[in-house]
C-alpha cells in the first residue's frame, strides 16, 4: 500500500493540489489501510476492498466520536482515491465499490470577527506591532487573501497610486490568478511599509527573522495580538472570513465577492449569507421585553 500512496501523492502533486491537502489524503488513507489490516489481518489495496468494508469503515469512523466535516472529509479522500484507482487500472471499472453518503450535518456560517472585534484587534496590533504586522493583519482584513497568498506576495504584486490600489494574487489556490482592489486601509499599511521604495521590485513584502514569513509564523502571531485583545480562536481564515462577511453586510453581490475572496463556486461564497450564532443573538435581542 505504500507505494501505492506514493503514486498517489504524486498524482496530487501533478494536479496541482497543496501541500497540506496532500498530507490530509496521505493521512487519511494510511488510517484506512491500518484499519483494514486490523480488521480482516491482511494487507490493503484497492483490489481487496468490498462494499462490506466501505460501510463498516464509515461505522468504525462514528464510532471514534470524530467531527461529522471529519469523517466526510475522510470519505471524500477514499472516493478521489478509488477514481484515480481505476484510471491507472489498480481497480477495474464497474468494481461495485459505492463510499458510503457523507454524514449531514447542521451547520452555522463560518467564524468571523464583527466589527467591534476587528476594531479591537486592530487598535492592539497598531498599539503593539511593528508596521509589518500592522499591514499584514490589515491586508488580510481588508483583502480576504488566504495565508499562504500573503506569504507570497512580492511588491511587484502591488500597484499604488494617489487614490487607487490595485493587488495581484499570482498563487492562488489551484494556480488560480486573480486581482483586488485595495480600499484606503490596505494602501496606507503598504505604503508604510515602504512601497515607494520598492515599488516594481520582485521581492517578499513580509520577511522574518529567518527569511520571507511563513504562514506558520502569520498564525502565530495573529494569536499573540488576539490574545491581546481579549479575543480567541482568531486565525487567518477568520480574518478572511470576517473581509467577506463584511461584504455581504453592506449588500455587495455573491458575484462580485467570489471573485474578489477566489471561490471556485457560489455555494462556497453563500455560506458568509448563513447566520452565525452572533447573528442570532443579535436577531433575539430584537424582541427582547426590556425597556
Amino acid at each position: 500500500m505504500t507505494a501505492i500512496l506514493e503514486r498517489f501523492g504524486r498524482f496530487l502533486e501533478r494536479a496541482e493540489r497543496s501541500p497540506c491537502t496532500i498530507r490530509n489524503y496521505r493521512g487519511d488513507l494510511e488510517g484506512l489501510a491500518a484499519w483494514f489490516s486490523s480488521r480482516t489481518q491482511e494487507p490493503c489495496s484497492p483490489s481487496r476492498l468490498t462494499p462490506t468494508d466501505l460501510r463498516a469503515y464509515k461505522r468504525w469512523l462514528i464510532a471514534q466520536d470524530l467531527k461529522a466535516s471529519t469523517i466526510n472529509r475522510k470519505l471524500a479522500t477514499l472516493k478521489s482515491f478509488l477514481h484515480w484507482a481505476v484510471d491507472v487500472r489498480l481497480l477495474r471499472g464497474g468494481h461495485g465499490l459505492r463510499v458510503p453518503t457523507p454524514i449531514r450535518e447542521v451547520r452555522g456560517g463560518p467564524r468571523w470577527l464583527d466589527h467591534r472585534e476587528q476594531h479591537r484587534l486592530l487598535r492592539a496590533v497598531e498599539g503593539l506591532g511593528p508596521p509589518r504586522d500592522q499591514a499584514a493583519i490589515t491586508l488580510m482584513l481588508h483583502t480576504g487573501v488566504r495565508v499562504s497568498e500573503l506569504c507570497a506576495l512580492t511588491w511587484k504584486d502591488v500597484h499604488l497610486s494617489e487614490r487607487r490600489g490595485l493587488l495581484t494574487v499570482r498563487s492562488g489556490k489551484g494556480s488560480k490568478r486573480r486581482q483586488i482592489p485595495l480600499n484606503r486601509d490596505a494602501r496606507e499599511g503598504l505604503r508604510t511599509l515602504g512601497y515607494s521604495e520598492h515599488a516594481g521590485i520582485a521581492a517578499p513584502i513580509f520577511w522574518g527573522q529567518r527569511g520571507p514569513l511563513t504562514p506558520r509564523g502569520v498564525q502565530l502571531l495573529l494569536a499573540w495580538y488576539a490574545r491581546a485583545a481579549g479575543l480567541q480562536r482568531v486565525t487567518p481564515h477568520t480574518l478572511r472570513h470576517s473581509f467577506c462577511k463584511n461584504l455581504v453586510n453592506v449588500g455587495v453581490s455573491l458575484e462580485k465577492i467570489a471573485l474578489l475572496a477566489g471561490h471556485d463556486s457560489l455555494e462556497t461564497t453563500r455560506r458568509y449569507c448563513e447566520p452565525s450564532l452572533q447573528d442570532l443573538e443579535q436577531a433575539v435581542e430584537l424582541v427582547s421585553t426590556e425597556e
